[in-house]
């Protein structure tokens, strides 16, 4: 006995209802991992990321070793020099290298007069006379506005400010906040710039 036949507009029914099962979970897996990539964007570059970070230049304040590069926590809410003050420890990207990026603390802001010693120079030089013209230059400059000047907490071992300028503020990326990795160095980061009208106050006052 033959086995009984669907109608035609029956058949088309059942196709309709299982053929679109694959294309529409691809369709929504899709769709979830673009929300995810925009969200991971979004954070990262508004929020707050964490990196890797590397060299000497800020020793002590971000430990370095060797064998393992430390880890960082940036604010991004502080990108473009949003509430940055002097003493905070800022990401930056380099002036002068494109695509590279550095960790400093700002030294100055806008308006502010910075005492500036060329890259290099020693304890020692400091009173030898005979060291004069392009191999060791002390001034004062002031940080035009908009800009922001930056040092590395181990001047001897730092290439910044000293070398390429004022930085404008639009390069600044965020605000480190806390030291990650290693564990031994894990907590925030805080500002231990000291104002010098505040160190007078109290010492008039003591």
């Amino acid at each position: 006995m033959p086995p009984p036949r669907l109608p035609f507009a029956s058949l088309l029914s059942r196709l309709r209802t299982k053929r679109p099962n694959g294309p529409v979970r691809l369709n929504v897996a899709l769709l979830n991992f673009l929300k995810g990539a925009l969200v991971y964007h979004l954070t990262v570059s508004y929020i707050g990321s964490i990196s890797a970070t590397s060299g000497i230049s800020m020793l002590p304040t971000i430990p370095h070793n060797f064998g393992a590069q430390p880890w960082i926590m940036t604010s991004k809410l502080h990108r473009r020099g949003r509430n940055i003050h002097v003493g905070d420890v800022v990401i930056y990207a380099h002036p002068m290298i494109p695509g590279a990026q550095g960790a400093k603390r700002v030294v100055g802001m806008p308006g502010d007069f910075v005492s500036v010693l060329t890259p290099g120079k020693r304890d020692e030089d400091m009173d030898d006379e005979s060291i004069v013209g392009g191999e060791v230059r002390e001034e004062m400059i002031q940080v035009p506005e908009g800009h922001c000047w930056l040092a590395g907490d181990n001047l001897e071992w730092s290439r910044d400010s000293r070398v390429f300028g004022p930085v404008p503020l639009g390069l600044v990326r965020g605000k480190v906040v806390a030291i990650i990795w290693p564990w031994s160095r894990m907590g925030w980061l805080r500002n231990s710039l000291v104002d010098p009208s505040a160190e007078e106050v109290e010492w008039r006052t003591a």
